[in-house]
Order: C-alpha cells, then structure tokens, then sequence
C-alpha cells in the first residue's frame, strides 16, 4: 500500500466494516469531507492520505498477527 486514492480509501473502509462517521472520526476529518473524498468530488489532501494509510497499515498488521497467531494454534493441535 503505498499511494491511496479515493476509491481505495472507501474500499478498504468497508473492508475493515467502519463507517464513514468512524472512520472521518479517525481521520479527522467531517464525515461530509469523506463522503465527498470517496466520490471524487474532493480532492485527497496528503495529511489525510497519509493517515488513512496508517489506520490501513496498522489493521493490516493486526491482522497478519491474527493469521499467524492461528497458524500457531493449528500446529500445535496437530501435534
């Protein structure tokens, strides 16, 4: 993930099952100035890019920990 544009920023809020009023709340930013960010009305300043990719990268990071943590878990029942 190292550029974000607008339809990644809704995608990968959906993904992550947020709100656009949580995740404007995360941001900082008005959920109207999100709303319109995600169509494409506003243009996606690089604070609030660089933000989004945080909270993204640091769900991502979550859960590759979940997935290996499980992967653990199956090895050890195998045994």
């Amino acid at each position: 993930m190292s550029k974000l544009n607008a339809a990644q920023i809704k995608y990968y809020r959906e993904a992550l099952g947020l709100t656009q009023s949580e995740l404007s709340k995360e941001l900082g930013i008005s959920t109207t100035m999100l709303s319109s960010i995600e169509r494409g009305d506003r243009r996606l300043t690089p604070m609030v890019a660089n933000k989004a990719f945080q909270k993204f990268d640091e769900s991502r990071q979550r859960l590759a920990r979940v997935i290996a943590e499980l992967g653990e878990l199956a090895d050890a029942l195998q045994k």
